[in-house]
C-alpha cells in the first residue's frame, strides 16, 4: 500500500544508481523514496579512496563555528576530504501504531514520523554518506510505545544481515549489509535511547570503520 508523504525543501531528479540502491529491499526502498522527495541528489558518483584502518576523526567543516546537527543530534565526525551538504531534507511518514504503513488514508490512531536527512558529499558533489533520523511524533506526555518503536526499527532491518552490534552515545547500533547483495556496502541502524531510529547509508566504497566512526560521533544536542 502506498505511503502518505508530506515533503518539503527541494525536488531534484533521481538517478539510475539511486534507484538501483533503492531496490535492495523493502526497508531501503521506503526510506530512500522519502529521501528522494527532499534530497534526490544522493546518487553515487566518483571514486572514493578509503583506508582499512579505523580513521581518526577529521576536522568538522561547517559553515559556522558550531557543531553541525541533524534533528536533535550533533554530528561530531566528518571524514577527511568530505564535506557536509548545508542543505537539509525533511519529510513526514505516516505509520500505524505497529510501525507498518498507514496506507492511503490516515486514521485517528496513526502516527506521523518526522524524517530528517543530511548528506556528506565528495569534492565533486557526489554522494558519500547520508544520515537519516526518524522520530515518531507523540504528545509531550506520551512515550513512544515499544510496539511502534520496534516496528519502525524492523522496517530498516528487513532485508539485511547484522554484521556487528555496538554501543554508541545515542543508543544501540547495528552494522548491517544487504542479505542479497554482499558487494553493495554497509549500513548502520541505530535504536535511539529516546526511541528514535537513525540510519547511516553510504557509497558502497565507504568502509565499515568510517560508518562506525560517524555513528560513534553522533551525540545528543
Amino acid at each position: 500500500m502506498p505511503e502518505i508523504l508530506k515533503t518539503t525543501d527541494f525536488d531534484l531528479p533521481v538517478t539510475e544508481e539511486f534507484v538501483h540502491r533503492v531496490q535492495r529491499g523493502v526497508r531501503r526502498r521506503q526510506t530512500f523514496r522519502m529521501a528522494a522527495a527532499g534530497l534526490a541528489v544522493l546518487a553515487v558518483t566518483g571514486v572514493v579512496a578509503v583506508t582499512q584502518t579505523r580513521p581518526e576523526p577529521g576536522p568538522i567543516t561547517a559553515a559556522s563555528a558550531s557543531v553541525p546537527d541533524i534533528d536533535r543530534f550533533l554530528i561530531g565526525y566528518i571524514p577527511d576530504g568530505v564535506r557536509l551538504d548545508e542543505r537539509r531534507s525533511s519529510n513526514v511518514l505516516v505509520i500505524r501504531r505497529d510501525g507498518t504503513d498507514a496506507g492511503s488514508s490516515a486514521g485517528p490512531e496513526d502516527l506521523n514520523v518526522a524524517t530528517s536527512m543530511r548528506r556528506f558529499e565528495q569534492a565533486n558533489g557526489g554522494s558519500y554518506l547520508w544520515i537519516t533520523v526518524l522520530r515518531p511524533s507523540t504528545p509531550p506526555s506520551q512515550v513512544v510505545s515499544a510496539t511502534t518503536f520496534n516496528g519502525l526499527l524492523n522496517r530498516h532491518l528487513t532485508g539485511t544481515v547484522t554484521v556487528e552490534e555496538f554501543d554508541v552515545p545515542i543508543g544501540k547500533a547495528r552494522l548491517t549489509r544487504p542479505s542479497t547483495a554482499k558487494d553493495a556496502g554497509f549500513g548502520i541502524v541505530i535504536a535511539g535511547s529516546d526511541r528514535t531510529v537513525i540510519t547511516i547509508e553510504a557509497n558502497s566504497r565507504v568502509s565499515a570503520d568510517i560508518l562506525k566512526s560517524v555513528a560513534t560521533g553522533l551525540t545528543p544536542a
